[in-house]
């Protein structure tokens, strides 16, 4: 009695793992999952997977990474963990997922890989296993002995530099406009991608809509395991639960919004929670399951995410928010030179269209399209 009942301890225990897996990579966006199964590919040679970009080639610059923390005095667990932690790095060298949850990859704990990354970040090339941008330039500006405590500050307004305001930037520091330029020159001179690899313009399309309105799946992953590794069997079945799941939204998505995915119908009101109910599934796992998530289109690539929007009111249920926008910029586009628009008939002309808004509603959108500055009131 007491054997069958610790066997179904453990068997629930190992159920409740696989569950929380399957959760885990369903709320990966295309990146995260991408790196997640590198880490297991390097760990685990009976796994293999179709993808080019995640089989280790011979000029990886990751090996030569592995090579240099070999060469760090550290005890043998952190070596280890500091050779898997090369895996989890995105293409631009930084560790772009929260620690926490690469702690949990790595079976270790927030605080060693705290303790461990002053001595990762001591490698060539400066900013390699930082934690953001801001990080990834104070490391290459220390290299350089240039981390004065000005540039220190910058670097917390990234977006200043991305601006190139001289005069915010030097309101902001206290400093004259000069030395706002040659703050903002010795910034973009810095490298965004320490590792070397030439880092994509954004996730690879998961999911292909071709001219004649059919979906096929794109860069999903595919893996397969040559053993009985039961952590291994756990991610595989966790990634085929990934794929069916993303190809029932991306049907039932395709089949909404086909008609302007296609350049010829517009995009339909669809919410999380209707289309989940459609599919029985909850809001929560159709947003983990798009995050991220891109399809390549005849007109471009789309996220997912673009393809849910609501209905601007109950009066209006076929209506969206951008919908009501181009319309309304139509009609003020048209409008009879030397006629008073006012937010009264504008809303009549949207009527006529059969959508129904208050001219106070009305108003809104044209702070939005920022009319005021162009058709007088």
């Amino acid at each position: 009695m007491r054997q069958e009942l610790t066997q179904k301890q453990v068997r629930k225990l190992a159920l409740s793992q696989r569950m929380q897996l399957s959760l885990d990579v369903l709320r990966m966006d295309t990146g995260r999952l991408r790196r997640r199964v590198r880490l297991e590919l390097a760990r685990n040679p009976a796994l293999t997977c179709a993808d080019p970009d995640l089989v280790r080639q011979p000029d990886d610059p990751r090996a030569g990474l592995i090579a240099q923390i070999g060469l760090l005095r550290l005890p043998a667990e952190e070596l280890r963990i500091a050779r898997d932690l090369v895996h989890c790095l995105d293409d631009r060298g930084l560790l772009a997922d929260p620690l926490a949850e690469i702690a949990g990859w790595l079976a270790t704990t927030p605080a060693v890989l705290e303790n461990l990354l002053p001595h990762l970040h001591q490698i060539e090339a400066p900013g390699l296993f930082a934690r953001d941008m801001a990080e990834c330039f104070r490391l290459q500006l220390r290299a350089r002995n240039r981390l004065d405590p000005w540039m220190d500050r910058l670097l917390d307004r990234l977006d200043l530099v991305a601006e190139g305001s001289l005069s915010a930037i030097a309101a902001f520091l206290g400093t004259d406009h000069e030395d706002a330029r040659d703050m903002i020159a010795e910034i973009r001179s810095l490298t965004r991608a320490p590792l070397g690899i030439a880092a994509p313009d954004g996730p690879p399309p998961e999911l292909e809509l071709t001219a004649q309105g059919t979906l096929k799946p794109g860069a999903m992953l595919r893996l397969t395991l040559d053993d009985a590794d039961v952590s291994a069997q756990a991610l595989v079945a966790a990634v085929e639960n990934r794929t069916r799941t993303l190809l029932r939204i991306g049907t039932a998505l395709v089949e909404a919004q086909g008609p302007w995915l296609l350049g010829h119908g517009p995009r339909r009101p669809l919410t999380m929670t209707r289309l989940g109910a459609e599919l029985g599934l909850s809001k929560s796992t159709v947003s983990r399951a798009i995050a991220g998530v891109v399809i390549r289109t005849p007109g471009g690539i789309v996220p997912l995410r673009e393809l849910l929007r609501p209905a601007i009111s109950s009066r209006n249920p076929g209506i969206d928010h951008e919908s009501v926008l181009r319309t309304l910029a139509r009609i003020i586009d048209d409008w009879p030179q030397g006629q008073r628009c006012t937010d009264g008939r504008l809303a009549d002309e949207l009527a006529a269209r059969g959508i129904h808004l208050s001219r106070r509603t009305v108003a809104k959108y044209r702070l939005e399209l920022e009319t005021p500055k162009r058709v007088s009131c």
